[in-house]
């Protein structure tokens, strides 16, 4: 293991990296419990100095990411007016690729629906069924190994594909503890495809 030095807040942490990668670190360390998802944190030892983002903590260890990830532009936007993203074909955003099941919940009828990616315009969903309204909020239950979310979402958008419907949703609200779950579901989907 490697000897690394955490700054979090004007205070010196000892770490010992267990594993790192481009787009992930772990590190034991002392006091874990004096982060939080979300917060910055600068990673140093005597050959480099890299600016991470804290994306779980447990008892004795932080996984890190880098502070510039995607993943933290993931959030919800109840009073964003995304229209003009979803409609401008020449805007891109990374997308992440998923594949897990879900429901979408409305008043007393649940649909299954299979997710297969996610931006930070929001979900993609597929499922064969023309009954899902546009505009509308929805509940959702989203299945994170062996975790569950549950967002509310607005679907904005519907495309006919050869065997399904896609759909584009946005996130219209979710937890704290929901968000950090999913951004850490997503980070290990794609380290496991690679």
């Amino acid at each position: 293991m490697k000897d690394m030095q955490l700054l979090h807040q004007g205070k010196v942490y000892k770490g010992q990296v267990s594993y790192e990668g481009s787009d992930l670190m772990e590190v034991s360390c002392t006091e874990p419990s004096s982060f939080t998802g979300g917060e910055s944190v600068i990673c140093f030892d005597f050959q480099k100095r890299v600016q991470m983002r804290v994306l779980q903590v447990s008892k004795s260890k932080l996984i890190l990411v880098p502070a510039d990830s995607e993943i933290f532009n993931i959030e919800a936007r109840p009073d964003a007016v995304l229209d003009d993203m979803y409609r401008d074909e020449n805007l891109a955003f990374p997308s992440f690729k998923l594949n897990t099941y879900g429901t979408l919940i409305d008043d007393f009828r649940t649909m299954a629906v299979r997710f297969c990616r996610i931006s930070r315009l929001g979900f993609g969903f597929e499922i064969n069924d023309f009954s899902v309204k546009m505009n509308h909020v929805y509940d959702t239950m989203i299945m994170c190994d062996e975790e569950t979310i549950h967002p509310k979402v607005v679907v904005r958008y519907a495309h006919i594909q050869e065997k399904t419907i896609r759909y584009g949703a946005e996130i219209y609200s979710i937890s704290a503890k929901d968000l950090n779950k999913l951004r850490f579901y997503i980070v290990t989907q794609q380290l496991m495809a690679q």
